[in-house]
């Protein structure tokens, strides 16, 4: 299996990306076994705690899945939204339109999980918040853990449809995390708006996360498509 040296900069994000890549490029298929930690923190160029870091971001995403004394596989359940995937993760799909479904269904699904949500799901959002917040302050761009936060909000939704689709139209939106658009005003204003969000999903305020949802996809997309258009 080959991979690129790893920026220290990207950290676990960018361990997150080339697996991810591998996959939607045929060259892990669902079922295959991914190479010891160790040989994976040789390959990347990093430490095991980082390639662990990055497998368990993957795992709890659904792309991998850990198996006791067997090691870490590609999630086999790929196959029945594998077209999907692999068209939104080599860009077949254009953002834009890729954004216009998670506007229509993301606010959705926060509400669903102010009303859904268990008290160990609510437990896991707040702690996802709080890596995304650590990572930051430590100079990481968190982006891993953005989307493991919105993937932790699909699945309160109580919908393990909505879980799938979210864990799919998200892979389209991984050059649009990448290092180099994760500004500090960016950042932060994700945090802002993750915060406001798991208040409202907490407080069983079905409408307000709706409404926070929204407007942090509104905001997410003012930012991504200003920064794509000043590099024209």
């Amino acid at each position: 299996m080959e991979v690129k040296p790893v920026n220290r900069k990207s950290i676990s994000e960018e361990i997150v990306r080339q697996i991810k890549e591998m996959i939607g490029h045929g060259t892990l298929m669902p079922g295959d076994r991914l190479p010891a930690e160790r040989k994976l923190a040789e390959e990347f160029g990093v430490s095991r705690t980082t390639v662990r870091e990055g497998i368990k971001i993957l795992a709890e995403s659904g792309v991998l899945e850990s198996r006791q004394g067997a090691g870490t596989f590609v999630s086999e359940s790929r196959d029945d939204d594998g077209s999907l995937f692999d068209a939104v993760l080599s860009g077949q799909h254009d953002l834009r339109d890729v954004f216009e479904v998670r506007k229509m269904l993301e606010p959705e699904i926060a509400a669903l999980a102010a009303v859904n949500g268990s008290p160990d799901q609510l437990t896991r959002l707040e702690d996802s918040l709080a890596d995304q917040e650590k990572a930051v302050r430590r100079g990481a761009s968190g982006a891993g853990y953005d989307h493991k936060f919105h993937q932790l909000l699909a699945e309160a939704s109580g919908n393990p449809v909505l879980k799938e689709m979210v864990m799919v139209l998200h892979e389209g939106f991984a050059k649009s995390r990448a290092e180099e658009v994760q500004s500090p005003e960016r950042q932060q204003a994700s945090i802002r708006a993750h915060r406001a969000i798991v208040e409202a999903v907490k407080n069983g305020h079905a409408m307000q996360a709706e409404r926070a949802m929204r407007e942090h996809l509104a905001s997410t997309e003012s930012i991504v498509f200003s920064i794509n258009i000043s590099r024209r």
